[in-house]
């Protein structure tokens, strides 16, 4: 499947170039307290927050009018904002569009006057080509951006952390692109079905260093093993990766890595573990799984294997992990590809 080489790219501002997350709750929680309503937790907000903001405010506080909820909230945030950091990889990546030509936009609903005082702080301002701001509803003012200069919309993308993002892409007809830094969880961007999804913008930036209107890469060879302990337990590990559910240790096989080499080097990165006794299980093709947080496509060079002790020390990909028995894995929140391997395990047993 061949990728229009990117031409063009816009790029939302809280939440995907900014980490303001924190100074916009409080100064949403100061609304609600100012009229009476409960504050809420960061959790509730990330799962019940949404844009345009006046169809939020008409669904939690509909006996209010809009503008006095729009002064009540910019008089708070411009006392909080001016903490507000770039994300991670931020600065790289406008340095990264600026060297290879690539003219950037910037769509976000933040206030002129916020996005002024923080983009002036953090000298980022000279980036954008343009700075569409207080957008109350992106859709429409995207169209009016490609048509002030004359975009192509199958060579232009629009980056964002919500859903309201990537609705805004798909109505405007340009790659939509939503990652992991923001607002909206996971499973509400997954829900929207972005064109892509990513971590954080360095993996953008991998992706546009590989498709410049060129075919995109091959299946992905991966290992990976269901590993035993001398108990006859198997350990399953949670990672946000694949959508919290239990899945193995795993990983790429990197250039001149025999596969057995790579697992070993993975299942050692990942979990501490040295193995013994691999045994070749089973190749998976895995196409697309909805699970994964995105589109990808792996071979899955399948293992089983024993670990040579049972002390489990974690990298920052998982979240946790446990020790049992074949059976009680098989009752676990599974991803598709292990629950495959577990099934082929039990019927041929390891031992």
């Amino acid at each position: 499947m061949g990728v229009p080489e990117i031409r063009n790219v816009i790029l939302d501002w809280s939440g995907t170039l900014v980490d303001d997350l924190g100074p916009v709750l409080e100064a949403t929680n100061d609304i609600f307290r100012h009229y009476g309503k409960p504050a809420w937790t960061l959790e509730e907000f990330r799962e019940k927050f949404y844009l345009p903001f006046p169809k939020f405010y008409e669904e939690h506080l509909p006996e209010f009018v809009l503008a006095e909820l729009d002064d009540q909230y910019h008089s708070s945030f411009k006392i909080l904002q001016n903490g507000i950091a770039l994300l991670p990889h931020a600065l790289d990546f406008l340095d990264y569009l600026e060297k290879r030509g690539l003219p950037a936009f910037l769509l976000s609903s933040i206030h002129r006057e916020h996005f002024e005082a923080q983009g002036g702080r953090l000298k980022v301002k000279q980036y954008f080509r343009q700075a569409y701001v207080q957008a109350l509803d992106k859709r429409k003012t995207i169209l009016e951006l490609l048509a002030d200069h004359d975009l192509n919309a199958e060579e232009t993308i629009f980056i964002g952390d919500m859903v309201h993002d990537v609705e805004t892409a798909r109505h405007a007809g340009v790659m939509s692109c939503a990652v992991l830094t923001g607002y909206d969880s996971l499973a509400k961007l997954k829900s929207a079905s972005p064109d892509l999804l990513f971590r954080n913008l360095a993996e953008v930036r991998s992706f546009l260093d590989r498709h410049r209107g060129v075919e995109t890469h091959p299946p992905i060879p991966t290992v990976g093993a269901l590993i035993y302990n001398q108990d006859g337990q198997v350990l399953m590990i949670q990672t946000h990766k694949w959508s919290n559910r239990w899945g193995i240790p795993g990983g790429k096989i990197k250039t001149n890595e025999t596969a057995l080499d790579a697992l070993r080097r993975e299942v050692r990165e990942e979990t501490g573990l040295e193995l013994r006794d691999i045994r070749f299980a089973l190749v998976q093709d895995c196409i697309q799984p909805p699970e994964f947080y995105k589109k990808a496509h792996f071979l899955l060079l399948n293992y089983t294997a024993e670990a040579t002790g049972t002390d489990v020390v974690l990298n920052d990909e998982a979240e946790t992990h446990r020790w049992v028995t074949p059976d009680e894995a098989a009752r676990l929140d599974l991803n598709g590809p292990t629950r495959t391997l577990l099934e082929h395990a039990r019927s041929h047993p390891h031992r």
